[in-house]
């Protein structure tokens, strides 16, 4: 009985040995900033020197208050909370399915596209960001292509009116009308007639029916100008898409690595039963990796609450803060304009804080309903 008992102790006390140093420097590196970040929280801490220069004091909770009673708190919660929906119920069931398809061999060259889908997650998020940035501009890349698609249309129905030369007819105005993009005729007060009298003085006529036709292109063709990145009702849909596209690819490596540890004789034996690939999929696959995927959603519910570079080099909070996010939020406090350094530490605060509780909820999630590995 005394050996045991002085077993035990000198495997606990080896225990400890490894664990404390590693443990230290946890608190010091991540504990300490978090604890230090809420005493600023509550302080009046205006900046420079904490020791020795102006004096601050602990004052209470009004920046937590501030921050209740602020609209742009929470419209970067909202935005941060679609984020972690994209992310969690977005990246992992897409991952995984992807992840799956590979690993059985449903299409050729899983292994190629498992590199190709993983190459957005190695590139620089800034660099990504600012790509995405011109295709989604108002004269962007994703604009370009659909107003080239336009034209053509526009062009096409043109050269149906021009078939048999250039009559300014009022028949022919009105057909013209017809095609025409709504938005251009606008600035008209009677498009009909005022159209008509343009094509007359210009002297158009059936020898320079290229030159008409290119006038008529600038003048009156479908221009679509999406502006994703400010229009409050749709500039965050860029960003949530990007968000998928970048990351998916990294939980698709995490999940087929893990679908090779599966043993592949239950998956034979579950097919040679008359499973389906769904069933297989949803009572062998998923319960052998329910803890896989409930570290994938930490990850993820991490960084989403975490996210900054992306956005910032997409809309740098967008006109009006749009595409604000508690990180983007926190950044402006503390290092935008007149700083306040209690708010950006009440901030920080809250995002820990978040995360704390969706990873805890996950963790209950994944403990209730997970399988066994």
């Amino acid at each position: 009985m005394a050996r045991a008992v002085r077993n035990r102790a000198e495997t606990n006390w080896a225990y400890w040995s490894f664990i404390t140093p590693a443990f230290v420097l946890y608190l010091f590196v991540f504990g300490f900033p978090i604890i230090l970040s809420f005493v600023l929280s509550v302080s009046n801490y205006g900046g420079g020197k904490m020791f020795g220069g102006d004096p601050w004091s602990l004052v209470g909770l009004g920046e937590y208050f501030k921050l209740a009673n602020d609209s742009n708190f929470w419209l970067a919660l909202k935005n941060n909370i679609y984020i972690v929906l994209i992310s969690v119920l977005g990246q992992i069931p897409l991952a995984f399915v992807l992840a799956y398809i590979i690993f059985r061999k449903i299409v050729r060259w899983g292994e190629g596209w498992q590199a190709i889908l993983y190459v957005p997650a190695i590139i620089s998020v800034i660099v990504l960001g600012i790509m995405w940035k011109m295709i989604f501009a108002s004269n962007g890349l994703l604009a370009d292509i659909i107003n080239a698609m336009d034209t053509q249309t526009f062009l096409t129905s043109l050269n149906g009116l021009l078939a048999n030369g250039l009559n300014v007819t009022d028949d022919f105005v009105t057909k013209l009308l017809a095609i025409s993009d709504p938005r251009a005729l606008t600035g008209f007060t009677n498009p009909l007639a005022d159209i008509k009298d343009l094509i007359l003085s210009n002297g158009y006529t059936t020898q320079n029916l290229e030159v008409f036709r290119s006038d008529m292109v600038n003048l009156l063709a479908p221009k679509w100008t999406p502006d994703f990145l400010s229009k409050q009702d749709i500039a965050m849909i860029p960003i949530l898409f990007v968000t998928l596209w970048v990351w998916t690819g990294m939980y698709i490596i995490m999940f087929h690595a893990n679908m090779q540890k599966i043993d592949t004789a239950i998956i034979e034996a579950a097919r040679i039963d008359g499973a389906s690939e769904l069933q297989v999929l949803s009572h062998v696959i998923v319960p052998n990796l329910s803890g896989v995927l409930a570290n994938a959603a930490i990850l993820c519910i991490a960084g989403s609450l975490n996210t900054f570079a992306l956005i910032w080099a997409m809309t740098a909070g967008g006109p009006m803060n749009i595409t604000q996010v508690l990180a983007i939020y926190m950044f402006q406090n503390a290092f935008i304009g007149v700083p306040n350094f209690p708010l950006a530490n009440a901030i920080s605060v809250f995002i820990v804080l978040f995360s704390f509780i969706l990873i805890g909820l996950t963790l209950l999630v994944e403990r209730r309903y997970g399988g066994r590995e």
